[in-house]
């Protein structure tokens, strides 16, 4: 049975607010500063050590693996949000 764009719209909204959340703590920054055009590269994650702990945060609380490769082209925390919910198993 197919998502309404609503359902879609509140699961991207709890996808962010947890990511955001996740980044703010890691980052140790104000979590109004991460918003959905923030880049995980630029403003964010710059640290590859940094987004290597996002993605095993990512896999654990959402239950998949990730490609890193796959990962690597992602730029913003939109993406982010896309992509977890293009991969995640309850899709």
């Amino acid at each position: 049975m197919p998502m309404d764009k609503r359902t879609l719209a509140v699961q991207d909204r709890e996808v962010f607010e947890w990511l955001r959340e996740k980044i703010s703590q890691t980052r140790r920054i104000r979590v109004e500063n991460v918003q959905m055009d923030s880049s995980l590269a630029e403003d964010l994650v710059p640290d590859s050590f940094e987004l290597i702990e996002l993605v095993c945060e990512i896999e654990k609380k959402f239950g998949f693996s990730i490609n890193y490769d796959e990962f690597a082209d992602i730029q913003s925390v939109g993406d982010v949000v896309e992509f977890i919910q293009d991969h995640s198993p309850a899709h």
